[in-house]
């Protein structure tokens, strides 16, 4: 097993996949080549690095070897070394920080094999019923309400309907003492009710406060979800016109980046970088905004860093009026994302426009149709800025003075959609 572990690691590590006979000649030097043995032997191998992930997976979980290890106590019917063993597991338990749904889950776990071995054992004396209902009531709502936090997400993005089992009694049951005191199940219920109600906005506040103390006491994974939770909640309510949640999706930008929340493996995605970068700039945080754009540049991945950088520093440039400086920015990088390479395309027309460079405007207008044509599955995109591209040639062709075509066209701005660039456009018409 060895040999052939480390046979098929080094043609791993060269990036060619090992032939079978050649494979054979090393674990058995000189012996008649065997297809079924070699594959039986492959099987086990794979067999065996399924065991070992497992092993890695149990030893790196703080609950779920100590409840093995009594389990094993408790069928051998050993109660000395349980009784040892148990008043570690909790004190191990209590000692850790995390009360996330998991905590109450395992808190559970661990009083159910104590009350199995009471029991067991005979015990005359009153058993730890109480607590066994209480841990498992904390755990059913925590992961009821996270699942339905999940649906809710999940549908408000497609189109879908899901059902949450008993959700009135759910909530009724969730916001009553002890219950809102637990992290695990008040951050749940009311991320649940948020969602659930988009239109009162002040069942909002109360989600970020729980969610701000559940920082020290969930996982990273967890508050990574309840953060893009928080975020898309308040995009939704952007995308409706209520600008207030700008300074709300960008405070939890920045705890969930400074945290380390929205890190992955020491990288911070192009998508986050782009987003909270458009947010400060539409709250005139533009100072804010470049020490973001530097600070944060290093983290992007290796290959996506100087077009994202590049897109985001004219952007910046843009909105500090500096239209040449954009422009020389936008010049600097290779936009391979489609997108990006529409927001690019867009950020141009616009420095051309405030330049009054209109025959490079009509120059350029003509080579994002092309491009539209020639990347018609772009759905919703092809849409938004084929209407940037038909309002802006519209635009050019307004005459001074003409206020009938200027009202014109500022109402069928106004009505259209998609149309990303809608405020843009109407203060140019308005001008």
């Amino acid at each position: 097993m060895q040999l052939l572990f480390d046979h098929l690691a080094e043609a791993a590590e060269r990036g060619v996949p090992p032939e079978r006979r050649s494979t054979w000649a090393v674990l058995f030097p000189g012996a008649p080549y065997d297809d079924q043995q070699l594959r039986l032997m492959v099987s086990y191998l794979f067999k065996l690095l399924e065991r070992f992930l497992a092993l890695r997976e149990l030893e790196a979980s703080p609950f779920l070897g100590g409840q093995l290890l009594l389990q094993a106590y408790r069928r051998r019917q050993l109660p000395r070394h349980f009784a040892h063993a148990f008043h570690y597991e909790q004190k191990q338990l209590e000692r850790q920080p995390l009360r996330h749904p998991e905590y109450h889950q395992a808190h559970y776990a661990l009083e159910l094999e104590h009350y199995q071995m009471e029991s067991a054992q005979g015990r005359t004396r009153e058993l730890n019923l109480q607590e066994l209902e209480e841990q498992l009531t904390f755990a059913f709502l925590a992961m009821k309400l996270r699942q339905g936090c999940f649906a809710l997400a999940h549908q408000a993005v497609f189109n879908t309907h899901y059902s949450l089992a008993l959700e009135e009694e759910i909530l009724a049951l969730a916001a009553r003492q002890p219950y809102t005191d637990k992290p695990a199940v008040a951050v749940y219920y009311h991320g649940y009710q948020a969602m659930r109600h988009p239109e009162q906005e002040e069942l909002f506040p109360p989600f970020r406060e729980k969610l701000m103390e559940a920082l020290e006491v969930f996982p990273q994974e967890e508050l990574r979800d309840l953060f893009l939770l928080g975020i898309n909640l308040c995009i939704s309510k952007i995308n409706r016109n209520r600008s207030a949640f700008l300074r709300e999706a960008l405070e939890l930008y920045r705890r969930g980046i400074e945290a380390g929340i929205l890190i992955e493996d020491g990288r911070l995605s192009r998508f986050t970088y782009n987003n909270v970068i458009g947010i400060a700039l539409r709250l005139q945080e533009l100072s804010w905004a470049e020490r973001f754009l530097h600070q944060y540049r290093p983290l992007l991945e290796p290959e996506q860093q100087e077009a994202t950088f590049s897109l985001n520093a004219a952007r910046l440039a843009f909105a500090g009026k500096d239209y040449g400086l954009a422009l020389t920015h936008l010049q600097r990088a290779d936009y391979k994302d489609l997108i990006n390479n529409l927001v690019a395309k867009t950020l141009q027309l616009k420095a051309y426009y405030e330049l009054s460079e209109f025959d490079l405007l009509d120059s350029h207008l003509k080579t994002m149709q092309a491009f539209l044509r020639r990347n018609r599955r772009l759905g919703y995109h092809q849409q938004n800025y084929g209407n940037i591209v038909r309002f802006t040639r519209r635009l050019l062709a307004l005459r001074p003075g003409d206020e009938a075509a200027s009202k014109a066209l500022q109402q069928a701005i106004e009505s259209a959609g998609p149309l990303t660039e809608k405020g843009w456009l109407l203060e140019k018409v308005k001008g």
